[in-house]
């Protein structure tokens, strides 16, 4: 078992901290959770145990350490969060052998660094390959989960499913990853072979980060730029909403007029795109923060007349269905620390069958023909304190005030509570007396808030039993002698909280976890997004192309482009020089060998002589495409230069509706709820221009081809 000589550290890593080596000489010190796989992602060791100007010796090694010759770095992925808990549990994705870096030299004398050695990588290209693309179906409302995203890019996995569901032919989530990245030192020993080292303490574990598939361009983004895009909650960014993950001008407004990107109420794939980093700011004793995790978040989603008047309003949280939660203080919350990419449908057509009103009623139809915009953006609700004083009876009754009647007595049960803590036990008698607990002064008359207990039946016969919140009055049955949870919107209408026992005669009942809430408090969390009606007629023989791209950002942008559409086919063909049949004579109708015969004797329509269809030139193969074109709206620069996106993104798509793609929500409307389909397409186009002075707005002129190449017969 082999040691080293001295120790390591961690040099430069992609998340640092304020106190590394370079956090003097680094702005901000560059520390981020989430980075672009398009920069430079370095790693790097420094060993003291000899200077740059030294070499590993074979004589420096004493049992059982010896000079590091080598690093080993082991580069992990996995889509899931909270990490797993092992190694085994992440995908190996790639180990480096990393000899030492060169020397560095001082300008002055030309002389080496006299302080330590460095093992430096990056694994920038390797993060990219791990990157690619996840559409959500059309029509969907959000991916199945976030580990393994939607239609994912990547390599095409091997089918040979024998089961109605296969566990094993599936890609991760194409859009981000997070990486983790262990270094351990090879020694030289003393007989002169090197040995990795092994046992406690001997690898390092640099910190991990995430990455997403953005580009950042130098000529204009700041290389941290990718923080914008983080959308959390916390106090630095409170009041400083973040992004969603496209580069589309919608968000801008001027003088309070909108950029509005066009969309028609006939679109069903809209998509929102956002690193989701956390969902509330954690409890800090010392700094006096309570803890403020998050009870809800949704896409707020408003529509406007044209006047600007206000005209509905909405929410959407598909995306809930890939965020975990957990249950703090019996309060169903978001947990704090999500790390991943969520995405919402925001098109019309799912808006007006899938929207839903404050309190999670359907709306349906709410972007109408009177309808000019419409703007979302994603706000947290964070719950406020526990109004009620020892709502889990941990210190017995204290705060409480009794009302007992008769035998009918309201007292502690020491393990009746949730999970055998303490709560409240209320027991009947003959006479089926009222009794209750309360708390005084403590709720404002007319304020809307929020109640949540657990509780259970102690003993006694029948069905019939229930607790009885009063001002305003509501009856809670329990129906099973076990726990349940209960929650309830109320407006107060007295001052006091009094909680009783309702119809409990020989029988008694255990309450716990009393939780009230005011108001909610709203947060918004990202910013606007705003979205104008084309309500266009479609011309019908040549309809409208809707382009859906990878973005710079990671996510994926969509574009309806209508002018000027042109169809064509291509063909190219490979052929042969063959012999051609013998022209000259004919095979005599009435006399086959002498004899006549009929003509419903030959065995083929083939005659000796005379076949002029076939021999000369022949076609081996043809190869086939598409081409299409297709003109914008005529752009400004801003618009412009989003979509010079489709020209150089990797991954483009059309949306489709033919037999073909019908027959996929024939077969599962679950998994494609669309009779689009997206069809992959290649931008022909070498070039666009973007900005011209003198013609004022530009159009660009979108060449493509699918694919999918036309099929073709052999020869």
């Amino acid at each position: 078992m082999a040691g080293f000589n001295g120790t390591i550290s961690a040099g430069i890593q992609p998340f640092d901290n304020s106190s590394s080596n370079l956090g003097t000489m680094s702005y901000n010190w560059r520390a981020n959770y989430v980075k672009s796989a398009h920069t430079q992602m370095r790693y790097q060791v420094i060993w003291d145990g000899l200077n740059e100007n030294q070499e590993p010796l074979a004589s420096n090694f004493s049992t059982p350490n010896g000079d590091i010759i080598n690093i080993i770095f082991r580069v992990y992925a996995s889509t899931q969060y909270p990490y797993p808990a092992s190694s085994s549990d992440w995908d190996l994705v790639g180990t480096i052998r990393k000899t030492r870096d060169i020397a560095n030299r001082s300008y002055a004398n030309g002389q080496a660094n006299l302080v330590n050695q460095r093992f430096t990588i990056d694994i920038s290209q390797l993060s990219q390959d791990l990157l690619s693309y996840s559409l959500v179906p059309i029509n969907k409302g959000t991916w199945q989960n976030s580990e393994w995203g939607g239609m994912n890019g990547g390599e095409t996995k091997q089918d040979n499913v024998t089961q109605g569901i296969s566990f094993y032919n599936v890609t991760p989530n194409g859009t981000y990853r997070h990486i983790w990245v262990t270094a351990t030192p090879e020694v030289l020993l003393a007989n002169g072979t090197v040995e990795e080292a092994t046992g406690a303490g001997v690898s390092l574990s640099f910190n991990k980060i995430a990455v997403i598939n953005s580009v950042a361009q130098f000529e204009k983004d700041a290389i941290y730029y990718n923080l914008k895009y983080i959308i959390q909650k916390s106090a630095a960014n409170t009041n400083n909403p973040r992004g969603f993950m496209s580069l589309c001008p919608n968000y801008t407004q001027t003088t309070n007029v909108p950029f509005l990107k066009q969309v028609r109420e006939d679109e069903e794939a809209e998509w929102l795109y956002w690193w989701q980093r956390n969902m509330g700011i954690a409890e800090d004793v010392s700094a006096g923060i309570a803890n403020q995790q998050t009870t809800k978040a949704r896409l707020k989603v408003e529509t406007y007349l044209s006047n600007g008047t206000l005209q509905n309003t909405m929410y959407l949280s598909d995306f809930n269905s890939n965020l975990d939660k957990e249950t703090v203080s019996y309060l169903e919350v978001f947990k704090l620390n999500q790390n991943r990419v969520c995405v919402q449908n925001v098109s019309p057509t799912y808006i007006n069958a899938n929207a839903q009103d404050n309190g999670g009623l359907a709306l349906t139809n709410q972007i109408d023909s009177n309808t000019s915009y419409y703007k979302t953006h994603l706000e947290y609700i964070n719950a406020e304190d526990n109004v009620i004083v020892n709502g889990n009876f941990s210190n017995d009754l204290t705060g409480w005030t009794l009302f007992t009647s008769g035998t009918s007595t309201v007292t502690i049960d020491n393990t009746g509570g949730l999970n055998g803590g303490k709560a409240v036990k209320f027991t009947g008698d003959n006479s089926n007396s009222q009794v209750n607990i309360k708390q005084t002064n403590i709720l404002n008359i007319g304020t809307t808030y929020t109640l949540s207990f657990y509780a259970k039946r102690a003993g006694g016969t029948g069905t019939n039993w229930s607790v009885e919140l009063l001002s305003p009055n509501q009856v809670f049955s329990i129906t099973s002698n076990d726990f349940q949870y209960f929650e309830y919107t109320f407006t107060a209408t007295s001052d006091d909280f009094i909680f009783k026992r309702s119809n409990l005669t020989n029988n008694s009942v255990i309450i716990d976890n009393i939780y009230v809430q005011a108001n909610s408090t709203t947060i918004r969390a990202t910013e606007y997004r705003y979205f104008g009606i084309d309500r266009e007629t479609a011309n019908v023989p040549f309809g409208f192309v809707r382009f859906h791209w990878l973005n710079r950002i990671g996510g994926i942008d969509s574009y309806t482009a209508k002018r000027y559409v042109t169809e064509s086919l291509s063909a190219k063909k490979s052929t042969i020089e063959t012999k051609s049949a013998d022209r000259t004579w004919y095979q005599d109708d009435q006399l086959l060998g002498g004899t006549a015969v009929n003509n419903d004797n030959y065995i083929s329509n083939t005659m000796r002589g005379g076949n002029l269809y076939k021999g000369g030139r022949e076609v081996l193969n043809v190869t086939a495409q598409r081409n299409n074109s297709v003109f914008t709206e005529p752009l400004n620069k801003q618009t412009a230069e989003w979509l010079e996106e489709i020209i150089t993104s990797p991954n483009v798509w059309i949306e489709m509706d033919t037999e073909a793609t019908a027959r996929g929500n024939t077969v599962n409307p679950f998994q494609r709820p669309s009779t689009k389909e997206y069809i992959p397409v290649i931008i022909s186009n070498n070039e666009v221009e973007t900005l011209n002075q003198e013609s004022g707005l530009v159009k660009f002129n979108l060449e493509y081809t699918l694919a999918h190449k036309v099929q073709t017969q052999r020869n």
